[in-house]
């Protein structure tokens, strides 16, 4: 999805064209793996969309308003729902699973390199898918959660407010101002 999105390809953005490797990954690779049909698939891409509404609700997917918590957060969080229904576990099941990858990512900057939307981005999806994974794993193991996802994503939105502007997607902090990132001419 990343390499389609960077070479101006069309894609369908989930939550963000920025984070469009997580939850689309998290679920194509899950599919595969579990030899999962289209209708689970499809089953997969509206509950991830049922959490993406919770959070645009009370949040943001914006990386210039809550840093990139609000995008990677926001798609591991939506992955990790997904992953628990895609495994057949509980609503109760899926929203412990995006609250503990939710949580995982709180406070997590936005800092492109070279004025770029791609480096240090493609990591982050990866990190986020993975933890997506993980905190589906704890949730269908019965791990409790703590926080309700709702308070969550409220903290996240309250975080995000309090990251700096330089490190929200302006590119004048973190890996931005970097003597490789942004060489002067």
């Amino acid at each position: 999805m990343m390499e389609v999105k960077s070479s101006m390809g069309v894609i369908v953005a989930a939550p963000t064209a920025d984070s469009c490797g997580e939850v689309h990954g998290a679920i194509i690779g899950t599919a595969a793996t579990l030899g999962l049909g289209e209708d689970k698939v499809v089953k997969a891409l509206l509950l991830a969309g049922i959490i993406g509404v919770f959070i645009a609700a009370h949040a943001t997917f914006a990386a210039e308003v809550g840093g990139c918590q609000a995008k990677c957060g926001s798609g591991s969080g939506m992955a990790a729902a997904t992953l628990v229904g895609m495994a057949n576990g509980t609503l109760h099941q899926s929203l412990g699973a995006a609250s503990i990858a939710l949580q995982n990512c709180l406070g997590m900057i936005c800092d492109p390199v070279a004025n770029r939307v791609e480096a240090p981005c493609l990591g982050k999806n990866v990190m986020a898918a993975t933890n997506a994974l993980s905190c589906a794993n704890m949730a269908l193991a019965g791990y409790d959660h703590l926080i309700p996802l709702d308070e969550v994503i409220h903290t996240m939105d309250q975080v995000g407010h309090s990251i700096p502007n330089t490190l929200r997607c302006t590119s004048l902090g973190g890996l931005s101002i970097t003597k490789t990132s942004s060489p002067k001419k």
